[in-house]
């Protein structure tokens, strides 16, 4: 596999990964007199932002190009945590509002496209490798400010995390502009008018929807109850920082495995077989995870629950973009990915307004129970690709 060199590409997902304030971004909230109660609102309208622009954003970008939506993103993110700073400065809840909003349509331009965007310059044979290796990069943005939020913290307080984020955001939105511009014919090829919601008529396009609603509360599952999971089985929470850069840097590894595992030198029915054999991988860590209490198994497994989620996540996005070409909407790539996503923030949208509900079940059972979801998507994929 050929080593890929850094870009700016890379560039501008390092420095999106420096978010300072990610650590106690409920803090930023709640110290400026939000109600928690208020913040899953706020959450909410986030997601819902995003669920109603999806499609109207999507089509936007296949007019002007995957390039310039994603600087038009970086513009309205560095204007999203513009007003986040100044919402915390002024306690303004109207400016939370304002800045969830924007928050939102920054998503809608860069949801799809990103992966559009290197699917167009890198095509089939590359877009794995090249995905797997600027995500990377975010991670490891995700990694250092983690680290560092701590000791910005202590000297500067909560505004000195939203600055120096705010600053990360003004050289992210310069980087953006060095982009390189995806070949023209990707955009114009094909003019004629394409029915997005036509991909519907192919069942592949309902198992693409229900498997990114997966990814995505598996991703909630890590994101909000590794925690709970640890007190469950009597660990410190104070090992939780540690835990978090531990399996940051452990997902790292997503590109040299994928690289090794999609090289030209597998035959192509064992390249097929990939997304079934990491979907059942993850899903059995995950019902592992929901069932076991040993201490030891419990932490490994949250080393590399994270990995095994990715492997997937990133073969998925592949096969999405290769759908994309089957139903010959090409000309629409970001739009007609953009359609697949709704899938996603529908369900944020209704896990937000079900938190509750999951714990009470029993955060183990909801572990237990995408683990089942996630074998079952392996056995679609499976049939899919005979």
């Amino acid at each position: 596999m050929k080593k890929l060199k850094f870009d700016s590409y890379d560039g501008v997902c390092f420095l999106n990964g420096l978010v300072f304030f990610a650590p106690v971004a409920l803090l930023v909230r709640t110290q400026a007199g939000v109600s928690e109660h208020v913040f899953f609102i706020l959450q909410a309208l986030l997601s819902g932002v995003i669920f109603l622009g999806e499609i109207p954003t999507g089509f936007i970008t296949d007019k002007i190009g995957y390039r310039k939506s994603l600087i038009l993103a970086q513009v309205l993110l560095f204007g999203a945590r513009s007003l986040l700073l100044a919402a915390f400065v002024s306690r303004s809840l109207a400016l939370f509002v304002v800045e969830a909003v924007v928050e939102g349509i920054a998503a809608c331009f860069t949801s799809g496209t990103g992966s559009a965007y290197l699917y167009a310059l890198y095509g089939e044979n590359g877009y794995l490798a090249k995905t797997a290796h600027a995500g990377n990069f975010g991670t490891a943005g995700f990694i250092i400010s983690t680290v560092a939020y701590a000791g910005i913290y202590k000297i500067s307080g909560m505004e000195g995390l939203l600055i120096t984020t705010v600053v990360m955001d003004i050289i992210a939105v310069v980087c953006s502009f060095f982009l390189r511009s995806e070949s023209s014919k990707t955009i114009i090829a094909d003019r004629k008018e394409v029915q997005i919601l036509a991909i519907f008529k192919n069942k592949k396009a309902f198992l693409f929807v229900i498997s990114l609603a997966i990814f995505s509360i598996a991703w909630l599952l890590i994101n909000f109850f590794y925690v709970e999971k640890l007190e469950n089985c009597g660990l410190p929470v104070e090992w939780m920082s540690l835990i978090i850069l531990s399996y940051s840097a452990v997902q790292m590894l997503a590109e040299p495995i994928l690289g090794k595992l999609s090289d030209g030198k597998n035959g192509k029915s064992s390249r097929e077989k990939l997304p079934a054999v990491t979907a059942a991988t993850a899903g059995v860590a995950f019902l592992l995870f929901g069932v076991v209490k040993f201490r030891a198994a419990v932490l490994l497994l949250m080393l590399i629950l994270p990995l095994l989620l990715n492997l997937p996540e990133y073969l998925l996005m592949n096969l999405e973009n290769q759908f994309v070409d089957e139903a010959e909407c090409g000309s629409q790539r970001a739009a007609t990915l953009s359609v697949l996503n709704m899938g996603v923030n529908l369900v944020e949208i209704l896990t937000l307004s079900a938190s509750a509900f999951l714990t009470k079940i029993g955060i183990q059972w909801c572990f237990v129970f995408v683990g089942c979801f996630l074998m079952a998507i392996a056995l679609l994929f499976a049939r899919i690709q005979k």
